[in-house]
């Protein structure tokens, strides 16, 4: 499932996904300011940006197979609609859903290509935390965050 080499685009994509992650990293920071949350919340959300921006990465990466890029790519639009099982606009619980469903697409990940898929995440990985021990967090306490009528159906999904 995974190929080869990989190769880089030119730079355009890159610096789109750039914008959007600063973009999307400064509202939540700006709604953490002026909302009290867990700590538990506040870190699944900004995980958010760092687990969207790992998506777009390893959906260019071309050792990784079409199969496994149309999951992703699920995720992503699943994240990316207003409209899914907790709706954006309930904060924080409409953003958190994103960041589990994430982390359960990124653990399907992991399961099915094992050290190999560990090596890629890594090496796309730009988060302020340790790829692997954010999701084993965000996907073993989701129900915790959560409802479990919300948990289980991502984990159908997703994971």
């Amino acid at each position: 499932m995974l190929k080869q080499s990989p190769s880089r685009d030119d730079g355009s994509d890159m610096r789109r996904s750039t914008r959007f992650y600063t973009r999307t990293r400064a509202r939540i920071d700006n709604w953490l300011e002026n909302h009290r949350v867990g700590d538990t919340i506040r870190n699944y959300l900004l995980l958010l940006p760092d687990f969207f921006a790992l998506l777009e990465r390893l959906l260019r990466d071309p050792r990784i197979s079409l199969s496994l890029k149309g999951q992703f790519l699920a995720v992503l639009i699943y994240v990316l609609s207003p409209i899914d099982l907790i709706p954006d606009i309930l904060l924080p619980s409409g953003l958190v859903d994103d960041t589990v469903a994430i982390a359960f697409i990124l653990s399907r990940f992991v399961r099915m290509m094992g050290e190999a898929g560990e090596d890629v995440l890594r090496e796309h990985w730009e988060g302020r935390s340790e790829i692997l021990a954010a999701i084993r967090m965000v996907a073993t306490r989701a129900d915790q965050v959560i409802s479990a009528r919300v948990v289980g159906p991502l984990r159908k999904l997703f994971e």
